[in-house]
């Protein structure tokens, strides 16, 4: 059996021999020598194959570290070249410390572009990993996703070994990857931690037949370690890895006559079989408290992925890094889809529902980033503010004022006020930070009568039509007067109207204790029953068929009102996106 070379650690063990000693029932044993020459051993479920190819390719050593994911990119590049099914993220950690003791996790590098590194190890001068580029560096600037057979490539040799120039066999246009990906991780929030789940909500439901609470607690440790694996991915850019680790938690395979089975065979010997075969996950995944559970667990961790990709929506990101990110986006549904094949429909239904929400996230936060990058240039020009406010100026407010009013009901005083707020923000040529200040002020003193009440997300959403309405007014005002900064309004219209959007999203959020995503979810649905709705005419509403909960009789017209508004409110959700690509094409 091949040996590992001698490499000292940092805590003063050696390891002078890294040797599969035995196998027993699926274990092999890993003996390695401590300090003063006595045999340590540890078990793992781990093939030989992985278990030598780590002992060949690693080597412990003091004041060196690797990132995490590096190592676990190596390790899914090994799995696809053996045709091994990988373990996941958390398991391939414990594989690691069994056979090089005494490694410790740290989180290194700069607020904000930190991440979590074993330390104490490094790749050995002699490995074939020195000349790979690890692929996720290159995923997140391809313009198209890559499917699993193209994922991971053999390792090609290079020609440039031993030149000075050529870092670790790489190229230069493979070193301008690298950096470029670096520089992209510096406009993410690295350090987000994913919160804790909640519990299962059981009640008094009876657990399905041929299962137990042993298999609802490793269906809760699982996908709590699988969720974190998947921040971990998107935390690196590696995004055309999200679609190979929902396969292999859902234990996806293709058909017989694509793969001779083989995939089939892998996932029964894989570890999430062993602890919790899929039979069972599919008998779970038809019970309702454990969809509802599910379901809050992916609205809290697509919440903290969408904070993590995208901190500040009005920072400046990288066109390359945007476009990576929608195009994550776009992929998103269909790898899921593909993923949970063979599931209950209830099942995919719920999953997709939130994905769904997630990518429709993504797409609207990029397209607010965009277009707040463009209404910048605006903003800092003066003889564009100069011309803006001599349009302004001839706009006829009380005829706006007049029409609006019948529909919104509006206090005359208070639509006075920020007219003139408006003129003067403008006329002081502030920023776009400080115009965003404003329109916070904004929500604030109009929702501020309604906290902590009932009717506050109606109240929200009531405002988010109105601030349509009257914006809609006074650009048809202007276009009536072919004024000359129309397009500067249409555009500060657009960023103005989906960034009151965004405000009022998290308000609602806050206020009912939710996160953004789980609130997008739930109008993705009512989105969807809307269209049920409005594509079969013969169909009476249904009371209940609102976004406020709990109505009574006396409220029926404003409800038949509130379900003719969903329309519109879909229609301001989309229009930036649309908006966006006629005047600067798509992103």
């Amino acid at each position: 059996m091949a040996t590992g070379s001698n490499a000292t650690g940092e805590m003063g063990m050696t390891i002078a021999s890294g040797q599969l000693v035995s196998e027993t029932g699926g274990a092999y044993l890993i003996q390695t020598m401590d300090s003063n020459g006595q045999a340590l051993s540890q078990a793992t479920r781990a093939s030989p194959a992985t278990v030598q190819w780590l002992i060949d390719n690693y080597e412990t050593a003091e004041g060196v570290s690797l990132p995490r994911c590096t190592l676990y990119n190596h390790y899914l590049r090994h799995c696809q070249e053996q045709k091994l099914d990988p373990v996941n993220a958390a398991s391939f950690g414990k594989l690691i410390r069994s056979v090089f003791l005494g490694l410790r996790t740290r989180r290194l590098g700069t607020r904000g572009n930190s991440k979590y590194h074993y330390y104490g190890i490094r790749i050995k001068a002699s490995s074939v990993l020195n000349r790979m580029q690890d692929d996720h560096q290159h995923s997140a600037l391809r313009q198209q996703p890559l499917i699993h057979k193209q994922r991971f490539k053999p390792p090609q040799k290079s020609d440039g070994i031993g030149d000075g120039s050529n870092m670790g066999g790489q190229t230069s246009a493979e070193q301008n990857l690298v950096a470029q990906t670096q520089q992209h991780q510096q406009f993410l929030d690295a350090s987000r931690a994913l919160p804790q789940f909640a519990e299962v909500d059981l009640g008094e439901a009876p657990y399905p037949e041929g299962t137990s609470p042993d298999h609802v607690h490793s269906l809760q440790t699982l996908y709590r370690e699988h969720c974190e694996a998947i921040l971990d991915i998107v935390v690196n850019l590696q995004f055309g890895l999200i679609e190979t680790i929902w396969q292999t938690f859902w234990r996806y395979s293709l058909p017989e006559e694509d793969d001779g089975g083989m995939g089939i065979q892998q996932h029964r010997d894989s570890e999430y079989e062993k602890r919790l075969p899929k039979c069972k996950l599919l008998v779970l995944c038809k019970w309702e408290p454990i969809l509802k559970w599910m379901r809050s667990c992916d609205y809290v961790l697509y919440q903290a992925l969408v904070e993590v990709l995208i901190p500040d929506v009005l920072r400046p990101i990288p066109s390359a890094l945007t476009q990576a990110i929608r195009n994550f986006a776009k992929s998103l549904e269909g790898w899921l889809a593909t993923a949970l094949a063979g599931f209950p429909q209830d099942t995919i239904n719920a999953k997709i529902g939130a994905v769904s929400a997630f990518a429709q996230t993504l797409r609207r936060y990029t397209s607010l980033n965009h277009l707040a990058q463009a209404a910048r240039a605006v903003l800092q020009n003066t003889s564009q503010i100069n011309q803006m406010l001599s349009d302004l100026n001839r706009v006829d407010f009380a005829n706006v004022q007049e029409q609006a009013s019948w529909v919104c009901q509006c206090d005359e005083g208070m639509v006075s006020r920020l007219e003139q707020d408006f003129k003067l923000t403008l006329q002081q040529q502030n920023s776009l930070e400080q115009w965003a200040g404003w329109l916070d002020e904004v929500v604030t003193q109009v929702l501020k009568p309604h906290e902590g009440v009932a009717s506050y997300p109606k109240a929200a959403r009531q405002f988010l039509l109105k601030w349509s309405f009257y914006s809609s007014m006074v650009i048809r005002d202007l276009t009536l007067r072919s004024a000359a900064s129309f397009g500067s309004f249409h555009l500060i219209r657009l960023l103005y109207d989906e960034y009151m959007f965004y405000l009022v999203e998290q308000r609602v959020a806050r206020a009912r204790g939710e996160t953004p995503i789980a609130v997008m979810g739930e109008f993705a649905d009512l989105g969807s029953s809307f269209l049920s709705v409005n594509g079969n005419k013969d169909r009476e509403p249904r009371r209940n068929e609102t976004w406020d909960s709990g109505s009574t009789d006396s409220e029926e017209p404003v409800n038949k009102l509130a379900r003719q508004e969903l329309k519109p409110i879909q229609t301001l959700v989309l229009r930036t996106a649309s908006g966006s690509r006629e005047c600067f094409g798509d992103l």
